[in-house]
Parts: structure tokens; C-alpha cells; sequence
């Protein structure tokens, strides 16, 4: 049964020329060159987002996150000029570009520990253009664990440990006859599934820890991985100073993109759309891009490494946030991300005609809904 899940879910993943797919011929017509469009930003920040993707990396200005050259046009940094945007024991970095609207005011998460919040989430996770697993309708409680120790008088508050658990998992609505049973059967015992993780006062997302139930498949680990991703995603870091509506700001931090398992630095934008009450809407757009350009493969014999030639990861999305809560009330969000592979050695000068006969194309596209359990 593992066998099977995991071929479901990762087969597609990569293709090589011999097999034309839609994804490849995109690629072969330079739909990789052009990138999706850039997220819809305005003022200083999207000018210079604007003009970090337009950069060659050999500019002088300096880009969003602080990369002397800008982000690499091709989408892949070297793992050098990561670190140099942002270094290795630094886990994020916010920037608030606009401060937003008077009345402004300090953000920050205020769950009660003793409290329960559940939601329902639609999750799909996408592999090689049509493949991958049906859509995927998730209950979800979260609560926060019991602190072992209280906390010294005067001491920084300690991130509130919280678990997501799954408390039903279900396959969205499909096409009549619906999908195999022993697919519906494999999915249903991921409840007891949990997520746990560490969230920090200003609302950041750390130390994810998936736990799959005991009697669910070990095929279906890489759908926990895209729950915390989307966690993650949709979880907004909070700046230190007061703000207002109409104010953003830019999170860079590391990711790792589930299905690929490929590290990546990550930026974020999150802009405040409206305030009603204690209530904040947002809007969320995201760029990803390669920390290094090796990315592992599954295939017949075990693991095969290939090199990413180039890279492009965008993604959007929209989210209602209150401080009491430990995830958004409501949320919808897609995150997409291709990549143009090639052998080792391919890529560069002098690889001629061999890059091109032995190139491949990665997909991975994820996505999730938020509601409460009543409006799923």
C-alpha cells in the first residue's frame, strides 16, 4: 500500500525529453524564462521586487533581504550567497516597508493556552502537472500543549508549543465513482494524525514535528509535510513596530517545498487589507528560490541527483488572522513552483547538445483553504 501512495504522489515529478509533456513543452517555449507574474506589490517594495527579477545578479543595487546582487536570475542561489542573505543561525528576517494608516497598533499573538480552535482545511498537493493526490478535506484541532515548567518572573515569553491534530480526513468532492477504496480507507486513518510546532509571540512558525497516526501509511507522510508547509504559509510573522491598515512588510526565512523536499530561501510579503475589530485581513505573495542546486529524485534504483538549471516559485494568497487564534480563521492561498533539471555537468558552458536531450521538468503546486468547520 505505501508502494502505492508514494507512486501516486511523486510519479510525474520529473519527465525527460523523450516523453513530451505539456509542462515540457512550456518549458522548451521559454515559459520557465518568463516566470509568472511578479506579486502585485506597491510602493518601494514593488519597485524593487520589480527590479531584483529583472537583475542579472550583477547590479550594484542592493535587493529585497539584503543580497548585495539581487536574487539570481536563474532562481538558484549558491549556498554561499545564501548565507549572505540570510545567515544560517538567523532563522528570519522582517522588514516593514510601509507602516500603514493611523490608528496604528502593536501585533502580536495572544492565544489562551487553555483554548481549542478548529477549523477545516481543503489541502491539495500537485506533482508533475495532473498528478498527485485528489484534494484532500482535513478537520483540524489545535491546542497548546501543557508547559513543563512555569515561566521565571521577569523572563521573554517562551513560544506556546501547539499541536494541529487531525481529526478527520476525507477526499474532496470528485468525478462519480469516486476514487479506490483502499485510497479512501489509507486516508481516513490519518486521523490522529498531529502536527506539532512552536509558536513564538510575534506569531512565527518553528521546530515542526510531524507525527503520522498509528495505523496510517507511511506513503502519506509527504501530506503531513504539506500541512505544515501551509501552516507555515499562512501563518503571519508579526513586525515590532505598530502598524496600520494598508501597511507591509517582507519575511525572508527558509522552507523546505514539500513532495521535492528542496530547501529553499523564501520571501513573503503580508500586507494589511483591512482591520475590523481585532480581526486583521491580509494579503500574502511569495517567491521562492534554490538554496543550492542539487535536488534528490526518487527513482527505480533509489535516489537520483540532478541540478537544478533553473528555478521559478510564486505563489498568493488571502487570510483573516486574530491574536487569539492559533492558525487563520479563514484562508486560501496556491503556491506553485518549476524547476528545468539537467544531469550533473549538464548545465553551463560547454554542455551543448547534451543538456538538451537530457533535461526535465519538476512540478509541485500546493494549495489550501481555511474555514471554519461549519462553512467547509
Amino acid at each position: 500500500m505505501a508502494s502505492m501512495l508514494a507512486a501516486v504522489a511523486l510519479s510525474g515529478l520529473a519527465g525527460c525529453d523523450g516523453d513530451k509533456s505539456k509542462a515540457q513543452a512550456a518549458a522548451d517555449a521559454g515559459a520557465l524564462d518568463a516566470g509568472p507574474a511578479l506579486p502585485v506589490v506597491g510602493g518601494k517594495l514593488g519597485a524593487e521586487l520589480a527590479e531584483a527579477a529583472k537583475s542579472g545578479g550583477h547590479e550594484s543595487r542592493p535587493a529585497p533581504g539584503g543580497a548585495k546582487d539581487g536574487p539570481p536570475e536563474n532562481g538558484v542561489f549558491s549556498p554561499q550567497a545564501a548565507a549572505a542573505v540570510l545567515p544560517k543561525d538567523v532563522p528570519y528576517t522582517i522588514e516593514v516597508i510601509d507602516a500603514g494608516s493611523e490608528p496604528r497598533a502593536q501585533l502580536a499573538a495572544k492565544v489562551d493556552p487553555k483554548s481549542e480552535q478548529k477549523v477545516a482545511m481543503t489541502l491539495g498537493l500537485r506533482m508533475g502537472g495532473p498528478q498527485g493526490l485528489p484534494n484532500l478535506e482535513l478537520g483540524l484541532s489545535l491546542k497548546a500543549d501543557k508547559p513543563a515548567d512555569k515561566p521565571k518572573e521577569g523572563a521573554p515569553a517562551a513560544p506556546t508549543k501547539v499541536t494541529a491534530k487531525i481529526t478527520s480526513a476525507t477526499l474532496a468532492s470528485m468525478s462519480i465513482g469516486g476514487p479506490p477504496k483502499e485510497l479512501a480507507d489509507a486516508l481516513a486513518k490519518l486521523k490522529g494524525s498531529a502536527l506539532r510546532y512552536d509558536l513564538s509571540p510575534a506569531n512565527v512558525v518553528s521546530n515542526q514535528k510531524p507525527e503520522l497516526a498509528k495505523d496510517a501509511d507511511p506513503g502519506l507522510q509527504p501530506l503531513l509535510a504539506a500541512l505544515g508547509e501551509a501552516i507555515t504559509l499562512l501563518t503571519p510573522p508579526l513586525p515590532d513596530k505598530p502598524v496600520g491598515a494598508g501597511a507591509y512588510w517582507m519575511v525572508t526565512d527558509r522552507a523546505v517545498v514539500s513532495g521535492a523536499q528542496l530547501p529553499v530561501l523564501r520571501y513573503r510579503v503580508f500586507k494589511i487589507e483591512k482591520v475590523e475589530g481585532d480581526v486583521v485581513s491580509f494579503s500574502v505573495d511569495t517567491r521562492q528560490y534554490a538554496e543550492g542546486a542539487d535536488l534528490k529524485l526518487p527513482g527505480p534504483n533509489g535516489d537520483v541527483t540532478l541540478t537544478i538549471d533553473r528555478l521559478d516559485s510564486a505563489g498568493k494568497g488571502t487570510l483573516t488572522w486574530s491574536p487569539s487564534s492559533y492558525a487563520p480563521g479563514t484562508a486560501d492561498a496556491s503556491q506553485r513552483l518549476q524547476a528545468l533539471l539537467v544531469p550533473p555537468g549538464a548545465s553551463g558552458p560547454g554542455a551543448g547538445g547534451q543538456q538538451a536531450a537530457q533535461r526535465s521538468v519538476a512540478q509541485v503546486e500546493l494549495t489550501a483553504k481555511i474555514a471554519p468547520p461549519a462553512a467547509q
